[in-house]
């Protein structure tokens, strides 16, 4: 009987599973802002520099560490209780861009451009909370001592982050392409109701990944604030305000400064702000051109 060797036997634990079908769910809101917006507009008559100006809203994601504190901290209503904290923020901003490819559904671009690029702008926003939660459900499948398991699981995270995003890709495209072969009139409007299933999909398949009890990590928030009240003099209402935001938005930000040192924290600051610049612009605008030179959506996807 073969035998796995333990560097291999790792990827084909359960958890691996549920890490690649995490990174899938964080690929493929990708796909609506990035090459199905920029078809869209393109096909629309919208000129280049209008894509590319509409490629901004990308800037999203290299920002989104600033509420991502806030993420951690607060509850979502009747979701949480039900489906636990990491769930419950995926779930709601799953939620959130379904409800936007509807909007997108309904609006024409040649007449109401601006909001659908706000409809993206929120779009973005909602994919880059999303996130947030799904990297901090994936590192809690594994354990903080497990060195090979993390390594592993973040490999197998990048690859299911290609794979929702190429998939994604590839239903987006190849819909787009019969719905208009077909005759249809507003056959993007008719693709991102399809995308929205593959939302509802999203959604299901999310309930397969378990999260830690929602307690052990409110138990020691309640710590942390009653440590920092303490260290600050406060007491009463205020004090546990005080407490909270110190160590929901100060907190984090001094240790990230004080273990990385503030020349080395910034530059990575603005390795990751200016790397998502470059591919905000970049990214979408290659698929213009492959649109430009001939190629068809199905070649494209």
């Amino acid at each position: 009987m073969m035998k796995w060797s333990p560097t291999f036997s790792v990827y084909l634990e359960r958890r691996m599973a549920r890490i690649l079908l995490l990174g899938i769910i964080s690929g493929f809101p990708w796909v609506l802002i990035g090459s199905s917006l920029s078809l869209w507009l393109k096909e629309d008559g919208l000129s280049r520099s209008t894509i590319g100006w509409a490629g901004l809203i990308f800037g999203v994601y290299a920002l989104n560490f600033l509420w991502a504190p806030l993420i951690d901290r607060l509850r979502v209503p009747y979701l949480t209780p039900k489906l636990g904290h990491r769930r419950a923020w995926i779930v709601m901003s799953q939620a959130l861009i379904f409800v936007c490819l509807v909007g997108w559904s309904l609006t024409d671009p040649g007449v109401h451009l601006w909001g659908v690029i706000a409809i993206g702008l929120v779009i973005a926003i909602a994919s880059a909370t999303q996130d947030i939660t799904i990297d901090a459900l994936r590192i809690e499948q594994i354990g903080t001592d497990e060195g090979q398991s993390m390594a592993a699981g973040a490999a197998v995270a990048v690859a299911g982050w290609w794979t929702g995003y190429k998939l994604g890709g590839v239903v987006a495209l190849n819909t787009a392409d019969a719905f208009q072969s077909a005759g249809v009139e507003n056959y993007w409007q008719m693709t991102f109701l399809v995308l929205g299933l593959m939302i509802i999909a999203c959604n299901i398949a999310l309930m397969f990944v378990p999260e830690l009890p929602p307690t052990d990590r409110a138990a020691a928030q309640s710590t942390d604030d009653r440590v920092i009240a303490s260290k600050l003099g406060f007491g009463g209402g205020t004090g546990h305000v005080v407490a909270w935001l110190v160590g929901t938005v100060v907190g984090p930000l001094m240790s990230f400064f004080r273990r990385n040192g503030f020349a080395i924290a910034v530059a990575i600051l603005g390795f990751i702000f200016l790397f998502k610049i470059g591919e905000a612009f970049l990214g979408r605008m290659s698929i213009v051109f492959y649109k430009e030179i001939g190629f068809s959506k199905s070649d494209i996807a």
